[in-house]
């Protein structure tokens, strides 16, 4: 039995033949039709999860360890606002999400009916490609049509821009009505298209002839999932006397050289030595970056920019660096950086002189960690040093994701955080569709606030049994106590830290996931030697911390680099 709705059935039918594999719904009923029709199409798994921003978020997971478009399906109303934060970050994460929102009939809004809100267009430019099309097809013609906008909207996804696709679905009661009726479509032989773009041949001599005549050479790489090709790249690249590589976790490159723990450099600098560790080209590939160290560093330093995006640099305006951001278009990153890698190195004290000072900065900061007692820091340098071989690691933001990258991870990892917007919604959501969508352990470590604002992320049924759970729970929102700002205002701890006494324990106790606690470092030690076993549910550890002490550890790390001893 499907739909009786021609167009939706024709719907479901694109997204299969166009490659889409899994679907997640919240349940509603505008959206019937469509979960009747996706239901009939065995190559397509079908997920239900009730809340719709952990469904987003969900999919946006899923998505990012699959590398190929999901689709999200919901009803009209508040509920499609509520896909809005998963949106933003798929946008600014370069994540493929197809948006499948039913919707009133056309011409409903405004007119008395119930969850009857302007949806056309409602995630603005957030959205790569935008469309509206009449679930009520019948006729021919109506129908080619509707094909025709699916299958281009999904196509949009993956076509340059790598993002977030949204289709606005219009129906009309009846919503439930099935036929056993066959449905023919006169299928016509569709072409895939190429997205992708070349250098011209003008610009590749003048990258070269730049690149090779500049002494001092830094590449940054930003957010970005593991790639063999660039890593091997940017590796060759790396070997060069007169190139800098600097790296964080989330930039999943596996090099034997480079600075990885930017912020731990850059504090240890001595002020005298600052101008002759000043590149004069800076080049940065990926997404976001999170030293905010290292952008005060390089901002409104005398630096020539060249940004290389990750495929088209729709909305992307990078001039972090002061005024002089040199931008290539149509841009090709593997062809650009087989542009550089082919040209002769230059003779310079730069790289030395970095390679010195990280090494210093290396050996600062186990020196410092060496002697570190139990607070949040230590909590990460147990936890970075437990993670088993080859399991993907979700970090939260705030705190978290910063203090991993303190740490140096094994090269069998791969690192994923929701840096598209750093926004603490969604964390969990997006590590439990992470799980779903790969083989092998992923580990979600986040602080007290962002779990308990995601908490619903446990109210659905596809919780991977390799899931792993981290609280650091210092009661209360930490990483304003690191900012100078916030605990300068009057009743900071009201407004900003939104201090606590809550615990996981009764949740955990709800959604029936084995919960351990630890207060202590010898009691994070042991648990730890047998958290990351098999296991026939996801499991969730709860750390407690001091906050206070935490906030002054983070801040005499920064003392004990800036004296040097």
């Amino acid at each position: 039995m499907n739909t009786t709705k021609k167009g939706i059935r024709l719907l479901a039918e694109t997204c299969k033949r166009k490659g889409i594999r899994k679907v997640v719904f919240s349940p509603g009923s505008r959206s019937a039709p469509m979960v009747i029709a996706f239901s009939q199409i065995p190559e397509i798994e079908c997920l239900v999860i009730p809340d719709e921003r952990v469904a987003g978020y969900f999919a946006l997971g899923l998505a990012q360890q699959l590398q190929q478009t999901v689709a999200v399906v919901c009803t009209s109303g508040t509920a499609v606002l509520n896909l809005s934060p998963a949106v933003c970050e798929a946008y600014y994460q370069n994540v493929p999400l197809l948006l499948l929102t039913a919707d009133r009939p056309f011409g409903a809004v405004s007119k008395g009916e119930n969850q009857a809100i302007m949806q056309e267009g409602i995630f603005g430019v957030h959205v790569v490609f935008d469309t509206s099309i009449d679930g009520d097809a019948e006729e021919e013609n109506d129908l080619k049509e509707l094909h025709q906008q699916v299958s281009n909207a999904i196509d949009e996804t993956n076509n340059g821009y790598i993002g977030p696709v949204h289709v606005n679905v219009h129906l009309s009661e009846p919503l439930y009505k099935t036929t056993e009726e066959a449905f023919f479509f006169d299928w016509q032989e569709e072409h895939e298209i190429s997205s992708t773009e070349f250098i011209p041949l003008k610009d590749l001599q003048r990258i070269k002839n730049g690149f090779q005549n500049i002494e001092k050479k830094m590449l940054i790489v930003g957010m970005r999932e593991f790639d063999a090709n660039f890593n091997a790249q940017i590796q060759k690249l790396s070997e060069r006397k007169d190139v800098v590589v600097v790296y964080e976790n989330i930039s999943n490159v596996k090099l034997p050289e480079g600075v990885w723990n930017a912020d731990a450099f850059i504090t240890a600098m001595e002020e005298e030595a600052e101008i002759d560790l000043i590149p004069d080209v800076v080049v940065t590939f990926g997404k976001q970056i999170i030293s905010k160290k290292l952008k005060q560093f390089l901002n409104e330093k005398p630096v020539v920019h060249w940004d290389v995006p990750p495929g088209s640099s729709i909305g992307r305006n990078w001039e972090m660096f002061g005024e002089m951001l040199d931008r290539i278009e149509p841009i090709n990153e593997t062809q650009f950086l087989n542009a550089i890698i082919d040209t002769n190195e230059t003779e310079s004290d730069f790289k030395k002189d970095w390679e010195q000072l990280s090494k210093c900065a290396e050996e600062l900061s186990e020196k410092y960690f060496a002697k570190n007692d139990y607070n949040d820091l230590k909590v990460m340098e147990t936890l970075v040093n437990s993670y088993p071989e080859n399991s993907n690691i979700q970090y939260g933001n705030s705190t978290p994701i910063r203090y991993s990258n303190f740490f140096q991870h094994k090269n069998s990892l791969t690192v994923n955080s929701n840096r598209g917007t750093s926004g603490i919604d969604g964390c969990l959501s997006t590590a439990a569709g992470s799980a779903y969508g790969r083989k092998g352990i992923t580990v979600c470590v986040l602080g007290d606030i962002s779990f308990f604002y995601d908490s619903n992320a446990l109210w659905n049924n596809y919780l991977s049994p390799d899931l792993r759970i981290i609280i650091i729970n210092n009661n209360g929102g930490n990483i304003f106590r690191l900012l100078d700002g916030p605990s300068k205002v009057n009743a900071f701890e009201k407004f900003f830290e939104t201090r606590h006494e809550l615990t996981a324990k009764h949740l955990a106790s709800m959604y029936g996931l084995p919960y351990y606690f630890c207060a202590l470092q010898n009691e994070l030690e042991e648990t730890l030697k047998t958290f990351y076993e098999p296991s026939t549910h996801a499991k969730i550890l709860e750390i407690k911390t001091d906050g206070l002490q935490g906030a002054e550890a983070y801040k005499q790390y920064f003392k004990f680099l800036n004296k040097g001893n």
